[in-house]
């Protein structure tokens, strides 16, 4: 039976991200995380789904070459859907994308049975086999996910793409969702959350499609845009720092509100050793001469770019640090740090041309 988590396993392996590996060869960790996802006569079924939205394959497909009825086939996968562990639309499946499978557990507050097991694993594969390097950027640094910068800290005589914008990306998009953060609910439910006294464990903002995935699993909470955009805000004042997919077409399927000890993204470059964890917004945080050197920004950034320079009497900020975001500027009571245009990196231009990139460049193209 193992041969069929071993086949899910190489099945994963074949799209953009690759499956997690340890010394060369799928990582143990992954494979009993797969059984925790996938009973032995689910997996044998599960074993012939690929990811991808052109990997779709029927029920009627799946019958036949496994040897099924089509009401088996429902009556094994169907169930999956609900849990989030097979993607089904129209009667039609598919393996779902590496976070809705690396996360499974951990988008309920509730604790369910495998959820700790899951964790643990996690654990293993994600931090300790470094499985992190794959999921924020590629194996030559492309990066998966990019800052948001907040509008409320944009300099008034700078210009803002609709791209760059939260609320404008909210604005373009029509089905919104607000489900718990898989990164905090995890380390909530292991009792080692490091930012339980200053951050709550909040939502992700799924979009589009990937609201339409939860909303099959009755899974979080619709919202209208305004709530959204209002959402976002709030976590904003927080000190967490927003996130979207690194292009810039407006289907995007998620925004992430990160912090700096739980997050997969953010920890690449707060608590792992990976540079190219997370793209930089177009903007870099800049202090004026009504600084006071009160130290707010200072403790805001998680990235540890800003720092307090006694002979220039104000902050000063690491343009190579500094990711963007804005999050240090909308503490300022003085508002004497605000965001200023830098040209950095241009997002690409659709998520088809961004995977496609990223898959290239994890097999050594």
């Amino acid at each position: 039976m193992t041969d069929a988590y071993l086949k899910i396993a190489e099945n994963i392996d074949q799209g953009p991200q690759t499956a997690p590996r340890a010394e060369g060869e799928f990582s143990k960790a992954f494979i009993e995380y797969l059984k925790l996802l996938y009973k032995p006569e689910e997996a044998e079924l599960v074993q012939r789904l690929k990811m991808g939205m052109k990997n779709f394959q029927s029920a009627a497909d799946l019958a036949q070459a496994s040897g099924r009825t089509e009401d088996e086939v429902k009556n094994l996968l169907d169930p999956l859907v609900q849990k989030g562990r097979v993607v089904g639309f129209g009667g039609s499946y598919m393996l779902p994308a590496i976070p809705q499978i690396v996360n499974n557990h951990q988008f309920s507050p509730d604790v369910g049975p495998d959820d700790l097991k899951a964790a643990e694993l996690y654990q293993q594969f994600f931090i300790k086999e470094g499985y992190y390097r794959y999921y924020e950027s590629s194996e030559q640094g492309t990066q998966i996910m990019r800052v948001i910068p907040v509008q409320r800290s944009i300099k008034h005589d700078e210009k803002i793409l609709d791209t760059d914008e939260a609320h404008r990306i909210i604005d373009a998009v029509s089905n919104l969702q607000l489900v718990p953060c898989p990164c905090r609910t995890r380390t909530e439910k292991m009792g080692t959350r490091e930012c339980k006294d200053h951050n709550p464990v909040a939502s992700c903002i799924m979009v589009e499609m990937s609201a339409g995935y939860f909303q099959a699993m009755g899974m979080g909470r619709k919202v209208t845009a305004e709530e959204a955009k209002k959402y976002f805000d709030e976590m904003q004042d927080h000190g967490l720092v927003g996130t979207t997919e690194n292009y810039d077409d407006p289907r995007h399927t998620v925004i992430c509100l990160c912090c700096e000890c739980c997050c997969s993204q953010t920890r690449g470059r707060t608590r792992w050793e990976n540079p190219d964890a997370i793209a930089p917004s177009n903007f870099v945080a800049e202090s004026g001469e009504e600084c006071v050197m009160c130290g707010e920004c200072l403790d805001r950034c998680m990235f540890k770019a800003i720092s307090l320079d006694e002979d220039q009497a104000r902050a000063v900020v690491d343009a190579d640090k500094c990711m963007g975001c804005g999050v240090c500027a909308i503490a300022c009571e003085q508002e004497a740090m605000r965001l200023a245009r830098l040209e950095r990196e241009k997002p690409y231009a659709n998520s088809r041309e961004l995977f496609k990139k990223i898959a290239k460049e994890n097999r050594g193209g």
